[in-house]
């Protein structure tokens, strides 16, 4: 593992080579040059060191249901982040994060949205889980409203314009997801299907998606991908 001080000073050399002073930025340049090689610093490490990793806790256990998966990779098409579902081991059961990794500016923001919309997902959710006739089965209950749910998702994504993300954007992630998560395992959201009677709890869980917002907190003209009310 490369010590993070190193790359901060290689970040810093490389910065400095672009000055209008030629002495100064040669010597950066040089000396940028001479620690990479002392060290095995490839240019992708260095692109790597400028990714950050923020969790955000969620209420789903060791796999999450497929409509949490939707919303995370709502807020990665916004703010050209990438997501990775961390279950933790808890006395009881299990915990869920979603680390979201990106470029320092724009990771912070993301798991910020995510996390104003999974409060806003989940709470829409459960009040649609509470309006059911009582005397429908749990089962059915349960996969409406996450029918629901994934349409909420649908419907939000019409507040976003996605992100063109660059190919040395994405190397960079997943150069650093690599590092970081060097014994990653594919995760298979949970999925309990829809039916043709869950149409009308899919049209309204879009109609609800459509009106989510986020308020304060995020520089409208800087991200103007996701509407924020």
């Amino acid at each position: 593992m490369i010590p993070d001080r190193i790359l901060r000073k290689i970040e810093r050399c490389l910065a400095l080579s672009h000055s209008a002073n030629e002495h100064e930025a040669g010597t950066a340049l040089r000396q940028a040059q001479h620690l990479m090689d002392e060290y095995g610093v490839s240019e992708i490490d260095v692109a790597a060191s400028t990714i950050d990793r923020v969790a955000v806790k969620s209420p789903a256990g060791r796999k999450p249901p497929r409509w949490l998966d939707h919303l995370a990779s709502l807020v990665n098409a916004a703010f050209g982040t990438a997501t990775v579902y961390e279950p933790r081991p808890t006395f009881e059961s299990w915990q869920g994060y979603f680390a979201f990794l990106g470029e320092a500016s724009q990771v912070r923001i993301a798991a910020y949205a995510f996390e104003v919309l999974q409060r806003q997902l989940i709470s829409d959710r459960k009040a649609f889980l509470n309006g059911m006739h009582k005397r429908a089965k749990r089962v059915t209950k349960i996969r409406r409203a996450d029918a629901y749910a994934l349409a909420w998702v649908a419907g939000a994504y019409e507040h976003i314009v996605p992100v063109q993300k660059t190919e040395a954007s994405v190397a960079a992630i997943e150069h650093f997801q690599q590092r970081f998560y060097p014994q990653l395992e594919a995760m298979e959201a949970i999925d309990r299907g829809q039916r043709r009677d869950d149409q009308r709890a899919m049209a309204r869980g879009y109609a609800a998606g459509r009106n989510a917002r986020l308020h304060g907190g995020v520089d409208r003209d800087q991200h103007k991908e996701l509407s924020h009310g």
